[in-house]
């Protein structure tokens, strides 16, 4: 059952006014110092992101519960969200790679600090109003090793769909997002149990042949043994880069 926190909260978390909806379970609040924040309806995540702090991870800010109702506040990313960029079709080479190369320098720096965040996908990548782009929401982020086996079907790593997720499995995910990006449709698509069989066991439709350097890059990204994709989030991004400097 979906909730209305609006009308729940009757305008208010605790020093939070809610302004307007922006997303499902999550406003547009100004804080107590009357500053924009992004108030989502959750409870705090079991492995805590707030000792996260980077440039490319959204900043967690507080929480705290009103009305019976936990919530987070995060900063406010006020740039088109990625989803709505991706409906118009296939990004420019030159902007995928650079949005792709801030999430994989999120990702590493994430990973150094021991957390898998084990939900890569458009919809937790956010983009501000200078155009960069940040990762959010590390509600299901655990410590590498045995996990449960959550995620968003279609960018979960074939191991991660066992209840295994490592840092290779996060690369898994933001190569899916990368396709995605270059080919304007996911590499897997159908039913949830369709795209569990892709992606145990299909490779993803090649890309169109101006884009044919990109499938060695993603061919190893989307490597259904963890051994055989990029180890670390940097030698991804090394690799990426070096097609555009080709």
């Amino acid at each position: 059952m979906q909730i209305n926190i609006g009308s729940l909260l009757r305008g208010r978390a605790g020093s939070y006014r809610l302004r307007r909806a922006l997303a499902r379970g999550v406003w547009l609040a100004d804080g107590p110092d009357g500053a924009p924040v992004a108030l989502k309806l959750a409870p705090p995540p079991p492995f805590p992101p707030a000792g996260l702090r980077h440039p490319r991870i959204v900043a967690v800010l507080d929480g705290g519960t009103a009305g019976g109702v936990p919530f987070i506040v995060m900063e406010c990313m006020d740039g088109p969200p990625l989803p709505v960029l991706l409906e118009a079709g296939p990004l420019p080479p030159a902007r995928a790679v650079a949005w792709m190369a801030q999430l994989l320098e999120g990702l590493a720096y994430a990973h150094t600090q021991g957390v898998v965040h084990r939900d890569i996908k458009p919809s937790n990548l956010l983009i501000g109003a200078d155009g960069a782009l940040k990762i959010a929401d590390f509600g299901l982020a655990s410590r590498p090793g045995i996990a449960s086996a959550h995620g968003t079907p279609g960018y979960m790593a074939p191991e991660q769909m066992r209840g295994q997720a490592d840092r290779r499995s996060d690369l898994f995910a933001a190569a899916v997002v990368l396709y995605q990006m270059l080919a304007g449709r996911r590499p897997f698509e159908g039913t949830p149990f369709q795209l569990m069989q892709q992606v145990l066991l299909e490779a993803p439709p090649p890309l169109p042949p101006q884009l044919a350097s990109f499938e060695p890059l993603l061919a190893r990204g989307l490597a259904k043994n963890p051994a055989r994709r990029y180890q670390h989030a940097s030698e991804f991004s090394d690799a990426m880069l070096a097609i555009l400097q080709a």
